[in-house]
C-alpha cells in the first residue's frame, strides 16, 4: 500500500508540520510496504489541515474513495493553536492521532468496504510509528 502525506496549513505553523511529517512518513511507508488491503485500495492520501479558528470552516474534514485510481483520501483537521504551540514530540503525536482519525473516517465510506482486518493493518502501522518515534 502506498501512502501520501501532505497538508493545508496556515503560514503561522511554519515548518513544524513538515518536520513532524518527515519523521512519521518513512516509518509508515516501511510499515505499509507490501500490504494489500482486502478492500482493494492501493493508496492512502492523508492531508493534515492546520488552519486557525476563523478559517477552519473553509477546510472541513473530508473522506473520499477514488475507485478508478484505487485511492482513499482523508483530510483531517488538527487543532491549530494547540499544534502551533506544542513541542515537536506533541506535534508528532497530534499527526499520528489525526492519522488514527483518518482510518476511522475512511471506514465510514460505504463504497470502499474497508474490512476490520484492513482497519487493523492501518492502525497497527500507526501504532508502530508511535512506538518507534516515542523511543527515538
Amino acid at each position: 500500500m502506498l501512502l501520501g502525506m501532505t497538508s493545508e496549513l496556515h503560514a503561522l505553523v511554519g515548518d513544524a508540520e513538515h518536520v513532524a511529517r518527515n519523521k512519521i512518513k518513512p516509518i509508515m511507508v516501511q510499515s505499509l510496504k507490501g500490504v494489500v488491503l482486502e478492500c482493494g485500495a492501493e493508496k492512502l492520501t492523508f492531508i493534515a489541515i492546520l488552519m486557525p479558528d476563523e478559517l477552519i470552516a473553509y477546510y472541513p474534514d473530508v473522506k473520499r474513495y477514488h475507485k478508478a485510481r484505487k485511492t482513499v483520501e482523508a483530510r483531517v483537521q488538527i487543532p491549530f493553536y494547540e499544534f502551533k504551540d506544542a513541542s515537536c514530540t506533541r506535534q508528532i503525536d497530534m499527526l499520528l492521532d489525526a492519522l488514527d482519525r483518518a482510518v476511522a473516517m475512511i471506514g465510514e465510506i460505504r463504497s470502499l468496504k474497508l474490512t476490520a482486518a484492513d482497519s487493523h493493518v492501518l492502525s497497527e502501522a500507526i501504532g508502530k510509528a508511535r512506538v518507534q518515534l516515542s523511543s527515538a
